[in-house]
């Protein structure tokens, strides 16, 4: 109630802004959901080899010493609601609690407005410097949300809903999770079913598609298409156009052969989680196409988009590794993230954290 002043969506950005300055410092380590099921196992006596306990040793170590932290994604959460059994999605939840230190990414269509309002400041300002806003807490893994209540007077709305943020921005992800019904949440036939559309969409075209870069390229067109939408409603509020400024087909063309260029170009991991899965699509359509895609392959793209354009390391599947450090890629490279399906390479990346 003192701060009539400040919005809720102030609120909100003050929020994140000040958890990505105090994760400034640490290092974010992304696990996709085969490591976060060897912590839960070692930590429950299941798993007893001497790798993997020193492994999760040394994450809990670094977590607890605010060295690292193992930040989570919508990807992480839709795959944690797909566990049926109450205790290991419990034991799960409770070790994500412990070394994420409470950190999730936003999901995608807040990143990928995040990532293309940061590339038009950078080109008016290319040596500013700006954290990513794209961090939230566990309880907000699907969105930062708030509540509306028009019975209220509006001073007093404003200041439920800043409180009733803060309330829910403070809850373990375990106290969120418990009060959702779990199937409303488990996308694995949703997944399934797009798989299956890709893959049709993939036969339909396969006689058309003649190189790599050629797919590519398509690729890129097709996420470009995607964010211009986004871009026209960064362009209108940055520029104060107003929601209701006029979006031409040629207007909305010119905004996707913008990202298209920019995806394509060298400043194209500015752009991760668009880039990202757009590159593993292509390679799925060339190098893999005598492959079917499945749903789970949909939820490695998610972590991967999630993982390679936010953290330092991203430990996974050796399929997602083979894809990543693909030559036509070397996704890793580009992104100077360290990924790694290999225990042995883990435990070397953690102990050179000391």
């Amino acid at each position: 109630m003192a701060h009539p002043d400040v919005s809720i969506e102030a609120h909100i950005g003050k929020c994140c802004q000040a958890l990505s300055d105090d994760l400034a410092e640490r290092t974010p380590v992304y696990l996709d959901l085969r490591f976060w099921v060897i912590a839960r196992e070692v930590r429950s006596g299941i798993r007893t080899d001497p790798r993997e306990r020193k492994l999760v040793h040394h994450l809990e170590r670094l977590a607890h010493q605010g060295r690292i932290f193992c930040p989570i994604s919508a990807t992480s959460f839709l795959e944690l609601m797909k566990i049926g059994d109450d205790a290991r999605r419990q034991a799960t939840l409770e070790v994500i609690e412990e070394l994420s230190l409470g950190v999730s990414l936003m999901p995608e269509p807040e990143r990928t407005e995040d990532e293309l309002e940061a590339v038009i400041h950078w080109s008016l300002a290319p040596n500013a410097t700006a954290l990513p806003r794209v961090w939230t807490r566990l309880a907000y893994t699907m969105g930062n949300f708030h509540v509306s209540d028009d019975r209220f007077p509006p001073e007093t709305q404003l200041a439920i809903q800043k409180a009733f943020f803060d309330h829910v921005w403070q809850q373990p992800l375990a106290a969120v999770a418990g009060g959702l019904d779990r199937t409303e949440f488990d996308m694995t036939r949703d997944m399934a079913a797009l798989a299956d559309k890709l893959n049709e969409g993939n036969r339909v075209h396969q006689a058309e598609m003649t190189s790599f870069e050629s797919v590519l390229s398509d690729e890129l067109r097709g996420v470009a298409e995607v964010a211009e939408p986004i871009l026209g409603q960064i362009i209108a509020r940055l520029g104060n156009f107003g929601p209701d400024v006029e979006r031409s087909e040629q207007n909305s063309q010119m905004a996707v052969n913008l990202v298209h260029a920019m995806l394509g170009g060298e400043h194209r991991s500015r752009l991760p989680t668009i880039h990202v899965h757009a590159c593993l699509n292509a390679l799925f359509r060339w190098d893999y196409r005598s492959k079917a895609m499945t749903g789970n392959d949909l939820f490695d793209f998610g972590h991967a988009a999630a993982a390679l354009g936010y953290c330092d390391a991203f430990f996974t599947e050796a399929g997602v590794t083979r894809s990543i450090r693909h030559q036509g890629l070397r996704l890793d490279q580009l992104y100077r993230c360290v990924v790694t399906n290999d225990v042995d390479q883990v435990l070397n990346f953690l102990q050179s954290l000391n």
